[in-house]
């Protein structure tokens, strides 16, 4: 029989060896086994004294002379059933744990994340995830929304906030001023509410914010958007668009 046979049972190579060449010569001394296994010196009593502890190997002292001999092979499968019980237990107690685990590694902060993106596609890319980033209940802020952004991708957005809204996210949108006819359209929307930033602010850009990203958005001829993906600085940023929401005109 090859050896390997037994290592599919939870034997070592050299115990494998060893066991079958017991099973051959029956009872036998250090020498033989030796010979027989084809195992070297330095390692046949560590091999028997781990065989012996699976119960395989048998040790015999007479005339003070040490001799072994080979357990029944019904043994492995007692061992096997042994293992089989084990990892059942096993299995119980890790079910046991995953909820703590589970709720230690959701608590964990966002890795953070930061990457530029180009063009129409891109600036998609973005909004989807960010979508993805929010569950019902949650709100989606939009700090500077300026005209162009809606001039360009009013299809696309009118379809996004209707997806939105479906899904349960809320919106809290800070026009610029010379927005108000995209404002006044998207006031009318369920759960979703608009303000207008003092006149002195004006940019060609808009901050998007979700509960794990945040969004930097240049609308030029091909919008450039630069997003952060980090828990703590999204937090940082709601609280700025919040102090900026108390003055905004509504």
């Amino acid at each position: 029989m090859n050896p390997k046979t037994l290592e599919r049972f939870g034997l070592t190579k050299g115990e494998s060896k060893v066991y079958l060449a017991l099973l051959r010569i029956k009872k036998s001394t250090i020498g033989n086994i030796i010979k027989e296994a084809n195992v070297s010196n330095s390692k046949i009593y560590d091999i028997l004294d781990r065989l012996n502890k699976k119960g395989l190997v048998g040790v015999i002292t007479q005339n003070n002379k040490r001799s072994f001999e080979a357990k029944s092979p019904e043994i492995l499968k007692q061992n096997l059933e042994e293992q089989e019980e084990s990892l059942k237990e096993k299995h119980e107690e890790l079910d046991s744990l995953l909820p703590s685990l589970k709720g230690m590694f959701d608590s964990q902060e966002v890795k953070q994340e930061a990457e530029l993106l180009q063009g129409l596609k891109g600036f998609k890319s973005k909004t989807e995830a960010m979508l993805n980033d929010l569950e019902k209940g949650d709100t989606f802020y939009i700090l500077g929304a300026p005209k162009e952004a809606n001039e360009k991708l009013e299809g696309y957005l009118q379809d996004w906030h209707s997806r939105r809204i479906k899904k349960g996210v809320k919106c809290k949108i800070l026009y610029e001023t010379d927005a108000e006819k995209w404002a006044k359209k998207r006031k009318k929307s369920p759960i979703t509410e608009i303000g207008f930033l003092p006149k002195e602010i004006k940019s060609p850009t808009a901050v998007d914010i979700s509960n794990n990203y945040v969004a930097i958005i240049a609308f030029e001829e091909t919008p450039l958007v630069f997003t952060i993906k980090n828990s703590k600085i999204a937090k940082s940023y709601r609280e700025y668009f919040e102090l900026l929401w108390k003055i905004a005109k509504k």
